[in-house]
């Protein structure tokens, strides 16, 4: 059994060392998963995940945390606010017992319909401690039309947005982007 002082200080020492978003909107729903790497110097995840009941504790801590934090953002779609949901969290390792990952599974039902659409998001501003890259994939078809974020951004075949965060950079504390669904033709 770890003690509980070696998983105190264990605890301490991990840091982030990267994150990536990939949403996904469709016609009623946001979905997204966030993945957070980070350096593990002394195996505080490789400890909490060969012990079922740490394991267990750490999910749920997270999930908590990660839940506290979303609630906090103001999410709204087409002048409608939706709550972002903490679906499931997974943590593993990246070839190393020191590279460990935690991804958040994310989602929620949206407004979102053929024809024009706003999202747009206020939270509170920071300076990230890590790069990220935020990755937003819209239906075939469909055209982003404008997007607002503090940091560097582009738009990939007119339906794909990327957002690079940078360690140390201030965010804004808001983001908007606004995209085009097509109309489906029934009739066709």
């Amino acid at each position: 059994m770890v003690s509980s002082r070696f998983l105190e200080e264990a605890s301490r020492e991990v840091r982030p060392v990267y994150a990536q978003g990939h949403f996904f909107v469709g016609l009623g729903y946001i979905a997204y998963y966030l993945v957070f790497d980070y350096h593990d110097p002394l195996g505080y995840y490789e400890a909490v995940l060969s012990n079922p009941k740490l394991f267990n504790d750490e999910v749920t801590k997270l999930s908590y945390n990660m839940q506290k934090f979303l609630d906090e953002e103001k999410v709204v779609v087409n002048n409608v606010r939706v709550r972002p949901l903490v679906s499931m969290i997974d943590i593993g390792f990246r070839g190393s017992k020191r590279r460990p990952y935690i991804v958040f599974v994310i989602r929620f039902r949206a407004p979102i319909r053929p024809g024009m659409n706003v999202y747009e998001n206020w939270y509170s501003a920071e300076v990230p401690e890590y790069d990220y890259v935020a990755y937003w994939v819209f239906p075939p078809g469909s055209k982003v039309r404008e997007v607002v974020v503090g940091e560097e951004h582009d738009i990939v075949g007119g339906n794909i947005v990327a957002i690079y965060g940078r360690k140390g950079v201030k965010t804004t504390g808001y983001e908007k982007i606004v995209f085009e669904i097509p109309k489906l033709d029934i009739a066709g």
